[in-house]
């Protein structure tokens, strides 16, 4: 049965954060997910998680000072930010109970590109070493070039060859960025599944809820429901309106399941 896990840094932004826990739970999500935490301190973060009673299975590493910068795990200059930040991130995860941390690769120019895939590797490495201790394992995120130029992980056939060499790692495949990159989600993830670890989604184009773009989400729900894949599906979507009322496609999910 499909689990959906709520991004609580794009959805109920109607709310302060910590109460957006509770808000989740009271529309009907199995878990929560936060691409970055760190505002506030790691036992308020536990404490609104546990008194709404939804895991957290998701976090994103610091990606440093930029927020335009798409992470730095593959830039030589920002290692020591870097190694420093997933020390902090493995603290949020151990303390949250969150199995997976989002390793946010980073952009490059062409000619840096081979350079910074290779030290992309050794960063999730890394990351897996460090996470370890927390309980959690990194993965890394394909995200299309349309929206951010230069990303260093612009399709899976990069990323498979990347996870080939960092078995503590996995991938977080991402409906949206499979469609804004020309492909079939449904292929797109059915070819990924075996290093799929995560699932998040929004419609496309917009990257809004489902039902505001083009991709067929009954049928998309239905074969990710079908196949192997045990984990959570996250909304992480921008609402188009207050989160409430974006959220039909949760309830027709809900009730497919129940019929």
């Amino acid at each position: 049965m499909l689990r959906f896990s709520a991004n609580l840094s794009l959805l109920f932004k109607e709310l302060p954060f910590l109460q957006r826990f509770e808000a989740a739970r009271c529309h009907g999500f199995d878990a929560v997910e936060i691409q970055f935490p760190y505002e506030e301190p790691a036992e308020r973060v536990r404490v609104a998680a546990v008194e709404a009673g939804l895991p957290v299975v998701l976090i994103n590493a610091p990606i440093g000072p930029d927020p335009r910068s798409g992470g730095i795990a593959c830039r030589a200059e920002h290692a020591s930010v870097f190694r420093s930040e997933l020390t902090r991130a493995a603290e949020y995860a151990q303390a949250l109970g969150a199995p997976h941390v989002n390793v946010l690769a980073g952009r490059c120019t062409p000619a840096e590109h081979s350079a910074c895939v290779g030290r992309l590797g050794d960063a999730l490495r890394l990351a897996g070493e460090v996470l370890r201790g927390a309980g959690a394992r990194p993965v890394l995120e394909v995200i299309n070039p349309l929206d951010v130029p230069g990303y260093c992980v612009p399709d899976y056939d990069l990323a498979a060859r990347v996870l080939a060499g960092v078995p503590a790692a996995a991938l977080q495949f991402d409906v949206y960025h499979a469609a804004r990159l020309g492909l079939s989600p449904s292929a797109a993830f059915a070819a990924a599944l075996p290093l799929t670890a995560h699932v998040q989604f929004s419609d496309c184009p917009g990257r809004h809820e489902p039902g505001t773009g083009e991709l067929d989400f009954p049928s998309l729900f239905a074969s990710i429901d079908a196949s192997s894949y045990a984990g959570t599906l996250g909304a992480e979507y921008i609402p188009s309106r207050p989160t409430p009322e974006t959220l039909g496609w949760l309830t027709q999910a809900r009730r497919r399941v129940a019929g």
